[in-house]
């Protein structure tokens, strides 16, 4: 009988032997000359090594509850400013960053008001609650400083010999990659947007992918002090079942000096479209061409408006093929053809027609109405002064060659929320009276002169304010940002820039008044959503509270795990977030509490057997 009991002692000895056992450490950091890096536990400090990833630091010390990560110079030890904290059970840290408190954030989820229209690939790309880590590595730098002292130039794209990209749980490398300078009115700023292209320059024997995408875009996002209404709105797009671009910060470095913290973000490609229309099924083979939406004046908009079949009427400055897709037959001299002829068939529309659910019209032969209304009611309710409705610029439309059906998709959100907004009446202005005076807006004014998708879109605008587009969700995922980004955003304001242009000057008490009250004249985000949503209740004459049915489960979509594999499901171990963004659990550790705990409950059950 004591042998049987020891044996248990044993075991449970052994099991909180495993929970106090070597935790995994790792670091990125930029210790110089002959400087390494380690890790402080309990006083003690432990060396790490280099790990075949430029700079990033790994090895194993002992478990404790608090640690920090020191640049070791000979005898002398430059700690963090804090000290972390390591959750029990932990046995690996992840990658985390010298200098930054904390790695992963818990941010709450918005609550999705619709289910997505199109099944999408999900993957790491829209994670909201970490800020991630790009270097690269460019060795002609002569080429680089052309490029940053000349952004407007008309400049080919220069060669990333390395980009790589740190996360808490993936790590991906790339060589060969193309960059450039991004945008239009962001390069009258010292701090540029840029994009990258893989598989851009030397032999590829393989197509290489981040998050299943081949070209995407660092946005600077100068003009906005808070640099979270874009990714506000993404997430947004999200959560009311649009398809959307996706984004995520990362803070940059390019040969080792630092750029700052940049928005990563989708650009138009086929992958692209394949990934937020049909699960990231790269072999789909009727994803069409895709056309860019631009304004040039307010006489000269991207409006979608039927000219005539002559495609000199249309100028290519106002529409921009941006992606063939899989159209082999487009060429320079008729590529508009495709969309001039949805802007004919849209004219000939009779919105009279659709009435009801059962008599609907023409519409979705063309265009998925609910998508376009979900997308229209977004750029209201945010007041995005430069896009789709008010500017008739800023979108994406893409036809699939098997249906001939268009999508619409809109981007570019910093200019929202009040942000540098021309008129202030637009976070209170009813939805009949949005939009410039006596502008033409085919898509948006036949779907409205319907009885049946005007009241659709008056649902669609209900549910999305129900549902999160208001003060008492909103204000809990602003501040779980405000403490996730507090450290790289005062990072980022204090660094030199590297490109002449005008300096934003923003400083960290900007950005924290910014998120939720006016600042420098600057409307506060939460205080936008605040009068935004109210006034649309008061206009409905509804409520904001949540008294809607649940939403039912979504099954659709793919899944991209840490590895690249795709599947039907998320697996266990995979990078996935939900639909809007947030991780599924502050996943930046790898442990095994409610293994333990299991076996624990298990061992003492059977010891207490033992001892009847």
């Amino acid at each position: 009988m004591q042998h049987r009991i020891a044996l248990c002692f044993l075991a449970l000895a052994s099991l909180v032997a495993i929970g106090t056992a070597d935790v995994q450490y790792s670091v990125v950091a930029f210790p110089q000359g002959a400087q390494t890096v380690g890790v402080s536990v309990g006083g003690q400090v432990h060396p790490l090594d280099k790990t075949q990833t430029p700079n990033l630091f790994s090895g194993k010390a002992p478990s404790g509850d608090n640690y920090q990560y020191v640049i070791i110079d000979g005898n002398n030890h430059q700690a963090e400013p804090s000290q972390r904290k390591l959750g029990q059970g932990v046995s690996s840290t992840g990658n985390e960053f010298f200098g930054r408190s904390q790695t992963v954030y818990s941010v709450p989820d918005l609550p999705q008001a619709f289910n997505p229209i199109y099944p999408p690939l999900f993957t790491g790309m829209n994670r909201s609650n970490e800020v991630a880590t790009m270097m690269f590595q460019i060795s002609n730098t002569s080429a680089l400083d052309t490029m940053l002292q000349n952004p407007k130039g008309d400049l080919k794209d220069i060669q990333i010999d390395q980009a790589i990209y740190i996360s808490n749980q993936e790590v991906h490398t790339f060589s060969g990659v193309g960059f450039g300078t991004s945008g239009q009115s962001t390069k009258d700023f010292a701090k540029q947007s840029y994009k990258i292209e893989l598989n851009k320059f030397g032999p590829q024997t393989s197509k290489d992918l981040l998050f299943g995408r081949t070209t995407l875009k660092l946005r600077a996002e100068a003009t906005d002090m808070t640099m979270a209404r874009e990714k506000l709105v993404l997430d947004s797009l999200l959560a009311a079942g649009g398809a959307s671009l996706s984004g995520s910060w990362v803070r940059l470095y390019i040969n080792g000096q630092p750029f700052g913290l940049y928005l990563l973000m989708d650009d138009a490609s086929t992958h692209f479209i394949d990934n937020v229309l049909h699960a990231g099924n790269w072999q789909y083979q009727y994803t069409g061409p895709t056309y860019k939406g631009n304004a040039m004046t307010p006489e000269q908009e991207g409006n979608l408006a039927y000219l005539g079949d002559d495609a000199t009427l249309y100028s290519n400055d106002l529409y921009k093929l941006e992606d063939k897709g899989e159209d082999k037959q487009l060429q320079k001299n008729n590529s508009l053809g495709p969309l001039i002829g949805f802007m004919k068939s849209w004219s000939a529309i009779d919105p009279s027609q659709a009435t009801s659910e059962q008599s609907q019209g023409d519409y979705s032969k063309l265009l998925d109405p609910r998508h376009t209304l979900i997308h229209m009611a977004m750029n209201f309710l945010i007041g995005s002064w430069d896009g789709f409705w008010y500017q008739a610029s800023n979108y994406y439309i893409n036809q699939d060659l098997q249906s001939q059906q268009w999508t619409l998709i809109t981007y570019d959100f910093d200019e929202t929320f009040g942000n540098n907004a021309p008129d202030q009446t637009l976070m209170t202005v009813s939805y009949e009276q949005y939009g410039r005076p006596n502008a033409t807006r085919p898509i948006i004014q036949k779907l409205l002169q319907s009885p049946y998708w005007k009241s659709q879109f008056e649902d669609i605008l209900k549910t999305i304010i129900k549902r999160f587009f208001k003060p008492s969700v909103m204000e809990a995922r602003l501040k779980a940002w405000q403490q996730m980004l507090q450290e790289d955003i005062a990072w980022d304001y204090s660094l030199q820039t590297h490109s002449p242009g005008a300096q934003s000057n923003w400083t960290i008490n900007d950005f924290n008044g910014g998120l939720f009250n006016t600042t420098k004249e600057q409307i506060g985000l939460l205080e936008y959503i605040q009068k935004r949503s109210a006034s649309v209740c008061q206009q409905l004459n509804i409520q904001d509270t949540d008294d809607l049915p649940p939403l039912g489960p979504y099954s659709g979509g793919k899944y991209m795990d840490a590895q690249g594999q795709v599947s039907d499901h998320p697996s266990g171990n995979s990078a996935t977030v939900s639909p809007n963004g947030s991780n599924p659990s502050s996943a930046n550790t790898l442990s095994a509490p409610s293994i333990f705990l299991s076996m624990l409950i298990g061992t003492g059950l059977a010891f207490a057997m033992l001892i009847q």
